[in-house]
């Protein structure tokens, strides 16, 4: 991700040029992140990729990105839930504006929550975040990119449906999709 994360910018925002200073580079905060996220001593959870990220705007404001990446095979019914805690726990440590990611790259096309709500008694939370689902991205359109995301996402969807593979025929899959592309 770090290797390829203006290009993620540029992917999703297709002005990010005339949004970031992408000149400036960025800052991963993926210390702060494990901090505000501590695993919990008598319950062992796998962790994903989650990034914490700063960026620059144009403007020269201080702008944060969270990106989380659920690699997962099976329904997370406190997914939506998890991705709130993040939000709720950067907002208070940073105070900062934000911009929430969910990358599904999980072959259940059943599973993409996009929001955590909740209501009691008169309070509602409603929170609602960026979804990007693999399995579902239209192949034609991802090889018509110039993006080199693009690829990274024709990769991982690869995977997702050859998954009987090994390793070395999945890295010619991808090696010639990548020759496609030059």
């Amino acid at each position: 991700m770090e290797d390829l994360f203006d290009d993620f910018l540029r992917f999703f925002y297709p002005d990010a040029d005339k949004l970031f200073d992408l000149v400036r580079g960025f800052e991963y905060l993926d210390k702060e992140l494990e901090q505000l996220f501590p695993p919990e001593a008598d319950n062992y959870v796998v962790r994903y990729v989650d990034k914490l990220v700063k960026v620059f705007t144009r403007e020269g404001h201080e702008e944060w990105i969270l990106i989380h990446i659920e690699v997962q095979g099976f329904s997370d019914k406190d997914f939506a839930k998890r991705m709130f805690q993040y939000y709720y726990r950067i907002l208070d440590k940073y105070n900062k504006p934000i911009t929430a990611f969910a990358i599904f790259a999980d072959a259940n096309k059943n599973f993409h929550p996009k929001h955590y709500e909740r209501d009691f008694l008169g309070t509602r939370v409603y929170y609602t975040y960026n979804t990007y689902k693999i399995i579902d991205q239209d192949d034609k359109e991802l090889e018509a990119s110039n993006n080199p995301f693009a690829i990274a996402v024709l990769t991982a969807k690869l995977a997702l449906s050859h998954k009987k593979l090994n390793d070395q025929q999945l890295f010619d899959l991808a090696f010639g999709l990548a020759k496609r592309f030059n």
